[in-house]
């Protein structure tokens, strides 16, 4: 955002979990969760070029599998909500190049709300720091039309080790857009995540790596999505759906993502 101008969001996100890629790639049924995170967001421009934003997450999960959950902990037993907050994070942006192309690096942290269970199908999530460096990359396409652009985003995650043992990761995302009207927005979006370390789920053979899964797990995975936004006079409204679409120890599901966003000017 511009100097001065700012925005205040709130998303709901819908995640179903429909079970497990295994170690080749192929579906595993049976292991089923459910997660729900309402999130609010505050966005802010300082000057032309510099911004920063801060995210509170809220999220609760389920385990609801038919089947005895893959981890015998209370959590998934019990098959009930496990709700709290989870990572508290904080993102710094300085815009190299804007006009019809724009350049942007990033620097972000997530930090863990509370020392919350990570073992098991509903956790809050990870519970484990990181920092990640990115780049985004927009180029407005008009030689086809003014209203169709193209972006690209890479961030590479420093994750803290867990058992000795790196797993940091890059995620890579390509996303096209097009104005379809005066305001509308439809996007199409491309992602995926490599794992740079952690292990594979045949390489575990102690009780301790079992009890640390999640977070040393080298989940690979891409993933497929389409959203819209629709600008009112007061506020912006979105709306997106991601289809977990392929990868290696990896969640195999779906996810739903609404929102409002409330921009304001502060100067």
């Amino acid at each position: 955002p511009p100097a001065g101008v700012g925005a205040v969001s709130f998303v709901y996100q819908d995640i179903d979990a429909t079970g497990h890629r295994d170690v080749d790639g192929n579906l595993v049924k049976g292991f089923d969760s459910a997660s729900r995170t309402a999130m609010a967001s505050f966005d802010y421009g300082v000057t032309d070029r510099f911004s920063f934003s801060v995210d509170f997450p809220y999220v609760a999960s389920k385990y609801i599998g038919p089947l005895p959950s893959f981890f015998p902990v209370e959590i998934d037993e019990c098959h009930c909500w496990n709700t709290g907050w989870q990572d508290l994070g904080a993102t710094v942006r300085y815009n190299l190049l804007k006009g019809t192309f724009a350049l942007t690096p990033s620097l972000s942290v997530g930090v863990p709300s509370h020392d919350y269970t990570y073992l098991g199908e509903a956790t809050l999530g990870r519970n484990l720091n990181e920092v990640r460096i990115s780049l985004d990359a927009g180029q407005r396409l008009d030689a086809i039309s003014s209203r169709l652009s193209v972006s690209g985003r890479y961030s590479y995650a420093f994750v803290e080790k867990v058992l000795d043992l790196p797993n940091n990761r890059s995620n890579m995302a390509i996303e096209t857009a097009v104005l379809a009207t005066r305001k509308l927005f439809v996007r199409g979006v491309l992602a995926w995540q490599v794992s740079h370390g952690g292990l594979r789920s045949n390489e575990f053979t102690t009780e301790e790596e079992a009890m640390q899964f999640d977070r040393i797990i080298r989940d690979n995975n891409l993933q497929v999505s389409g959203g819209l936004s629709y600008s009112f006079p007061h506020f912006v409204a979105f709306l997106s759906y991601i289809h977990f679409a392929s990868g290696t120890d990896t969640h195999a599901g779906r996810a739903i993502n609404v929102g409002l966003s409330w921009p304001f000017e502060w100067r």
